[in-house]
């Protein structure tokens, strides 16, 4: 995907993806779901946008997108974290979700201002992704708590 390490490294040296093969392989096994996932949100949003004129907005595609990316950020950075101290992953998890919300409250706003007319789809559309992805994102980091093998309190 890259062509060389350099390249990866001068974009991405702050994100520390996990290190142990089974984090690894659970990332893996996210990714692969994540990407099922989306790929029916598109199918469920190309129905309602095909199906409802003006129910979502045009530009669902690039929220589709948007959130999809950043759950994968997010949940990378959390699996990462949770190879460590367990107040690490605590903090990176609080922090992230701050993150994401003001981050999304702020795209809302700014389209808001923007265009008006179509402020209230954006806004229920970019909801409506919002709280898909972050139940598949609860999904996976309850996955993470349970198959840790390192976690005594794993049920």
């Amino acid at each position: 995907m890259f062509r060389t390490k350099q390249y990866q490294q001068k974009f991405f040296h702050k994100i520390k993806f996990p290190e142990h093969p089974f984090m690894q392989e659970l990332l893996n096994r996210f990714i692969r779901s994540l990407t099922i996932f989306t790929a029916i949100m598109a199918a469920s949003g190309f129905a309602v946008s095909y199906f409802t004129k003006g129910l979502i907005t045009q530009y669902w595609p690039l929220i589709l997108m948007l959130v999809a990316g950043i759950t994968l950020l997010i949940v990378a950075l959390l699996f990462s974290a949770s190879e460590k101290k367990f107040s690490k992953f605590s903090n990176t998890f609080m922090v992230s979700g701050m993150i994401k919300i003001l981050l999304l409250l702020i795209i809302i706003v700014a389209y808001s201002f923007s265009n008006p007319g179509d402020a209230i789809s954006f806004s229920i559309t970019l909801l409506i992704f919002y709280i898909s992805y972050l139940v598949l994102e609860i999904y996976w980091l309850l996955k993470l708590q349970r198959s840790d093998p390192d976690n005594e309190d794993s049920l």
